[in-house]
């Protein structure tokens, strides 16, 4: 294991694909995110995905979800 910590999101939607980023709806949020941020295990691969979303806890705490 690599030793960075994770954030965990569950029923997350995509609504939106620029090709390098995901705006998500987290709950009642919709933040920005970028591809790099989404870590292995997560369901979101395309446009209307939904299922679980996983980053990194320093990403998770920047855009003020952790």
């Amino acid at each position: 294991m690599n030793g960075v910590k994770t954030a965990v999101f569950r029923v997350v939607e995509v609504i939106q694909d620029t090709g390098t980023a995901f705006l998500c709806l987290i709950g009642t949020k919709e933040v920005w995110v970028p591809l790099t941020e989404i870590r292995y295990g997560s369901e979101l691969a395309q446009l209307g995905d939904r299922g679980n979303l996983i980053t990194s806890r320093w990403f998770a705490q920047k855009i003020g979800l952790r």
